[in-house]
């Protein structure tokens, strides 16, 4: 798995590798059951797992190349020369084959416990003989015997915890891969932003309330997500469904513990973090005169709007900073306001008092 010219044909030779890897393992397990009637069982198991985790390092170790190749490291450049939606497409066509790994190992998983349970106990040979395991190692007979018994039985339906608990984190990683790829270019487009000069203009200046192109811009690119998802989610497609239930939401800004893994629930996410960014580029203005305040109004009315059109929730502190733009300067730490945060009260007052 090595980073390529191009990121589709990156995400391709992955693709490939992943599929390689399940196959190689396809057989193992039928053959411990015809060759020791299962009773090498648990170690063929870890043999697996461990095939598993070296593959689940080498997807982490390819997805940070990723990170870099795309340029969305601190410090990195992109080596891709190709259209920025065309890196976005082969981001979540990347989060969906990792998806669709996890979904060939659980199914490989289902048809090893199924064979074990059709399998048919050989004899009298040596090698097959179930005395000479018990003779030779009863704690490993013993191990053996359980893990078979408890497959057979219904008592145990999976063999792969380990490598599908460890499976998560790649898929979570490229999860953050394609988020960050979206932030990197709202991150771009905001930067510097809090130093713009819209924002001390003089008191008596003709003020337009049409937000900057910045904000207008960016607004613009959020609106285009749902038309760059739509491929992946016109028709069902359970491999990415699978990836997107696996993702722990709640690391990224204003998710809630109880998201729902989705679609809807991967733009809100991208959503909220913009909104967080925004949130943080607001937060480094050091001034606003009055027209500024109005100039700044208008630009957090314009993305909230958007959100509306995406029928995403408008964080927390972006309506407290909304309603605290819009409040006369002696006001903003009044009785009314109590319930917005002390530290957003305090930067929003320093902001928008009168330079001296």
């Amino acid at each position: 798995m090595r980073v390529k010219r191009t990121s589709s044909d990156s995400v391709s030779e992955l693709h490939s590798s992943t599929k390689r890897v399940v196959a190689h393992v396809k057989d193992c397990i039928p053959q411990c059951l015809n060759l020791t009637n299962g009773y090498t069982l648990v170690d063929v198991v870890s043999a697996i797992e461990f095939y598993f985790d070296l593959l689940v390092e080498k997807i982490n170790s390819f997805i940070r190349e990723m990170r870099a190749a795309f340029g969305v490291e601190a410090g990195s450049q992109s080596m891709f020369q190709e259209d920025h939606w065309v890196g976005f497409q082969s981001c979540f066509k990347l989060f969906q084959i990792l998806g669709e790994c996890y979904t060939d190992i659980k199914s490989l998983e289902s048809e090893c416990i199924e064979t074990v349970k059709q399998h048919v106990t050989k004899g009298p040979g040596l090698v097959t003989k179930i005395y000479t395991w018990l003779e030779a190692d009863p704690l490993r007979y013993g191990a053996n015997k359980a893990l078979l018994d408890s497959l057979i039985d219904g008592s145990k339906i999976t063999l792969f915890d380990k490598t599908m608990e460890l499976f998560k984190k790649p898929i979570n990683n490229c999860n953050k891969l394609c988020v960050d790829f979206v932030l990197f270019h709202v991150k771009s487009n905001l930067n510097g932003v809090h130093l713009s000069e819209e924002w001390v203009v003089d008191e008596g200046a003709v003020f337009s309330p049409s937000p900057l192109t910045y904000i207008t811009s960016l607004g613009d690119y959020l609106l285009l997500l749902p038309q760059q998802l739509e491929p992946f989610f016109a028709e069902e497609n359970i491999p990415l469904d699978t990836a997107l239930i696996l993702v722990d939401f709640t690391q990224f800004p204003g998710m809630a513990q109880d998201v729902e893994g989705d679609a809807f629930a991967w733009l809100t996410c991208v959503c909220q973090s913009t909104l967080f960014t925004i949130v943080e580029m607001i937060l480094k203005i050091h001034r606003l005169s009055g027209a500024g305040c109005k100039q700044l109004t208008a630009d957090v009315a314009y993305i909230s709007n958007v959100m509306g059109a995406l029928e995403v929730p408008l964080s927390r502190d972006i309506v407290d900073i909304s309603r605290l733009l819009s409040l006369p300067i002696d006001q903003i730490d009044s009785a009314e306001t109590q319930n917005i945060p002390k530290y957003l009260r305090g930067k929003i007052s320093t902001m928008r008092r009168p330079a001296y």
